[in-house]
């Protein structure tokens, strides 16, 4: 059976696809903002590729699957060069200062990935900050102000990291007591989802957090068994896909 490709984190799909929707639904793109919508999702393509070659996914997934992972990362980098080279000489100088900073955290995205730390907290940590980041120069390039395009990355990374954090848990958790760590956990989730409800007046960019951090508070109070870890990511792709409705709704 021939292996697939495609990234195998799941979670990271809604990182950087709802955001990205969102920031393109919300205004009329244009050609720069659709260039620079491709380039980023050929960039996140191939991260697996870059990782079989690597030799992250196993010796013999190198061995079976290396040829056609170079393949494949050597036309994904080629359309992610040249869509994000068009998109810059279409772009203002606000789309560009704004791709040069999620080119940064991508950098630093990749750069955990190197060194095998994705899965960790950090890394995942990291994830959260870099795939919504992908979707600020599509923004901005879409005539949304730098400003607000910067305040929804960061609630976007806002909620996607108490979904982390709270996913963590129920593994870590998974057939033990709560520690006062778990209490801890489901204190400073309550924090943050009452403290958002109340920015949200005054700051409506961080409304997409709201359903993700309520979702978080959830499984974290609940801490269902790390079997149903499935069933858990559908209800967080879910409260995604509500914050991106709310945003745009706003």
């Amino acid at each position: 059976m021939t292996r697939s490709l495609l990234p195998r984190e799941h979670g990271a799909y809604a990182q950087l696809a709802v955001p990205l929707a969102t920031a393109l639904i919300a205004a009329r793109p244009t050609p720069a903002a659709g260039l620079f919508a491709a380039a980023a999702c050929a960039a996140f393509l191939a991260n697996e590729p870059l990782l079989v070659v690597l030799g992250h996914r196993g010796p013999r997934a190198r061995r079976r699957d290396g040829q056609r992972a170079i393949v494949r990362l050597r036309v994904l980098a080629a359309i992610a060069i040249a869509t994000a080279c068009g998109a810059l000489c279409l772009a203002s100088g606000a789309a560009r200062l704004a791709a040069g900073l999620a080119a940064a955290l991508g950098l630093a995205l990749v750069a955990v990935g190197w060194t095998r730390r994705q899965h960790s907290l950090v890394g995942e940590l990291v994830a959260t900050v870099a795939l919504p980041a992908a979707a600020l120069p599509a923004a901005v390039a879409s005539s949304q102000a730098a400003a607000g395009a910067c305040a929804r990355s960061a609630a976007w990374s806002l909620g996607f990291a108490c979904s982390v954090v709270a996913v963590q848990r129920v593994i870590a958790r998974h057939r033990r007591p709560a520690t006062r760590l778990d209490r801890a956990i489901v204190g400073g989730l309550a924090a943050i989802a009452l403290g958002t409800v109340a920015v949200a007046r005054r700051e409506p960019a961080i409304v997409v957090a709201i359903p993700l951090v309520i979702a978080s508070l959830a499984v974290a109070i609940w801490t269902p068994p790390a079997t149903r870890l499935r069933a858990i990511g559908v209800a967080l792709v879910a409260a995604a896909l509500l914050g991106g409705g709310l945003a745009l709704w706003r």
